[in-house]
């Protein structure tokens, strides 16, 4: 059966960038693919939860995407006007290098620039002028992604966990427990979700989520799960430390009613 729009998938993929010298890997799922071409970018290596026909990948991939099923893999080129665009000259400009120089900033030949708000690579200095690029770093080059549909999913509750782990990375997917019934769902979750960097917000983007994905949804309750088990352990050891006092001052009282006696 082939996928449907708004389809939840878990895809692993591997993006390449096809240049004169050859390919160049530029993101990737896949860890044993990261070590070999040296991405060092992210630290967790899963598969990417895609919603098909969200719009955040490009229309060839999430075309190709909608043809797959399970387990199936899939290569797909993209051509420059349908990936990161065709390279456009009027996106080279020349700008006086004492621009550069009153900010601070030495230009030099493959750096990053900010100017008037856009962001470009200088790509030659000279004469007292700069010359800025400021076309996307892989426009008019061919795009070449290989995917491979690991899980579609199709329940509720795993819906919410994988839009939960979507904002909320470095949770565990097994750690994401998920009751749904009756339009409320019931998240439990390790305490430290507490610790993520702008944690409100995150939990506010994975609601705007859940509204507009899973409308029939109308509550949302989360449990923060806090294990207690040093507290239980100091507990237990005061406990045997108060019974074995209470079975050594037995012989002492009855050693002092004998002496008394």
């Amino acid at each position: 059966m082939s996928t449907e729009s708004k389809q939840f998938l878990l895809v692993n993929y591997t993006i390449s960038v096809l240049e004169d010298t050859g390919e160049r890997v530029i993101d990737t799922t896949i860890e044993e693919v990261a070590k070999e071409h040296n991405l060092s970018s992210q630290s967790i290596f899963e598969p990417e939860l895609v919603i098909v026909g969200e719009g955040v990948l490009f229309k060839p991939i999430e075309d190709a995407l909608r043809e797959l099923k399970e387990g199936e893999t899939k290569e797909v080129i993209l051509e420059p006007s349908q990936a990161f665009g065709e390279k456009d000259p009027k996106n080279i400009k020349v700008i006086p290098a004492r621009e550069f120089t009153r900010q601070g900033v030495i230009p030099r030949v493959g750096e990053e620039v900010q100017v008037g708000g856009q962001r470009g690579r200088i790509v030659r200095v000279g004469g007292g002028r700069v010359t800025v690029d400021f076309n996307h770093p892989f426009a008019g080059k061919k795009v070449k992604a290989v995917l491979k549909v690991e899980k579609n999913i199709t329940g509720d509750d795993e819906k919410i966990r994988e839009l939960f782990h979507r904002w909320f990375r470095g949770i565990p997917r097994n750690e994401i427990n998920v009751e749904a019934k009756d339009g409320e769902a019931l998240l439990t979750v390790p305490a430290t979700t507490l610790l993520h960097e702008n944690s409100y917000h995150l939990m506010n983007a994975f609601i705007r989520d859940l509204q507009k994905y899973l409308p029939n949804i109308r509550t949302v309750k989360v449990i923060f799960k806090f294990e207690i088990q040093q507290e239980k352990e100091a507990t237990q050891t005061q406990s045997q430390a108060t019974v074995s006092q209470g079975a050594s001052s037995e012989p002492e009282s009855k050693a002092e009613g004998e002496a008394g006696q």
